[in-house]
């Protein structure tokens, strides 16, 4: 009996064998330009950029992803962006798209379309020219945060085209073209003395705690010496707990104090092309995240309204240098 069935369950598996294999299909990517990712996240590492036209296995479905084969790797692409049937053209666009993002992100211009939520040399070469252009004063780390969608948006939006913060084929071909508009604040570029053109906002931290969100990269300039150094804000509710984005950023930042310390500076904040008003200790405590920046945890930086994290309450002191700040521009 036990024989019986043992053949029994053997014939039924070599029977659905065939049957599995049915199940993936040829598909065809019709975005101009579509990341593959390591896992059904926008979050998840890039495998691969795919052109317009490519022929991919779809493997399998998962919410609105597809689990897909090609060119010798498997990653998960945006369902909507794949349709049924092959094209002719597929396996030029496997050839090429490799070396189509590696040439254009290199070349001075913006490259492929991308959006946010994306990673990956398309992305990067949209952060160069945006900066170039003097919109973007971010890191050009090849991610789509906040960062890069504000900036893209004020490019749309001074360019004459829809300001949706998506550097769709339209938004590429401006910022390319002889014809794009630069910002009217001038250069991201850092580096003290001078001003920029932006006028010195307060920023009311309780009101509007998602100007500067988690995560967010900025620059500070120290009123009084004119330095200025890249910042990354780690977290932090009552004010936002920031660290200095380099060893580099650190050294600038020690140079500023003379030694660490707790004392209250006046500083200016960009960050999107705006200025904010600022107060800051010089303390390394508590927790860091960034390695090898030689700060052995994070500072604090307060704005308007903003209170200490032990306390609970405003901050005199740093309350006096945000209004110090406010006289002051970039």
């Amino acid at each position: 009996m036990k024989k019986w069935m043992t053949g029994l369950l053997v014939s039924l598996m070599l029977c659905l064998i065939p049957l599995i294999g049915a199940l993936a299909w040829k598909g065809t990517i019709t975005a101009s330009s579509l990341n593959m990712r390591a896992s059904n996240s926008t979050e998840s590492k890039v495998v691969r950029v795919l052109k317009k036209g490519a022929s991919v296995e779809v493997i399998s479905s998962k919410g609105s992803w597809y689990k897909i084969k090609f060119g010798g790797n498997t990653g998960y692409v945006a369902k909507k962006y794949v349709k049924k049937g092959s094209s002719e053209s597929s396996s030029k666009s496997e050839s090429s798209s490799r070396s189509d993002s590696s040439s254009k992100s290199s070349s001075g211009k913006a490259g492929d379309p991308c959006s946010p939520g994306d990673s990956g040399a398309a992305v990067k070469a949209v952060q160069k020219k945006l900066k170039s252009l003097g919109y973007y004063s971010g890191s050009v780390d090849g991610d789509y945060g906040n960062g890069t969608k504000s900036a893209v948006k004020a490019f749309q939006k001074a360019n004459g085209l829809t300001a949706n913060g998506v550097a769709n084929s339209k938004t590429i071909s401006k910022m390319n073209s002889s014809g794009a508009k630069k910002s009217s604040s001038g250069s991201s570029g850092s580096g003290g003395g001078g001003s920029s053109g932006l006028k010195t906002e307060s920023l009311n931290w309780f009101k509007h705690p998602d100007r500067i969100p988690h995560h967010a990269k900025f620059q500070v300039k120290d009123i009084k010496t004119g330095k200025v150094f890249n910042v990354k804000r780690w977290t932090g509710s009552n004010h936002a707990d920031c660290e200095p984005a380099t060893a580099r950023d650190t050294s600038i930042m020690k140079s500023i104090y003379g030694h660490w310390s707790w004392k209250r500076r006046p500083i200016l904040v960009k960050y999107n092309g705006r200025v904010y008003a600022a107060s800051m200790n010089g303390m390394p405590h508590g927790t860091g995240t960034i390695k090898n920046n030689n700060f052995d945890g994070h500072f604090c930086i307060h704005f308007t309204g903003s209170k200490t994290h032990g306390s609970k309450k405003v901050d005199s002191a740093h309350q006096n240098c945000v209004k110090t700040a406010l006289k002051h521009s970039w």
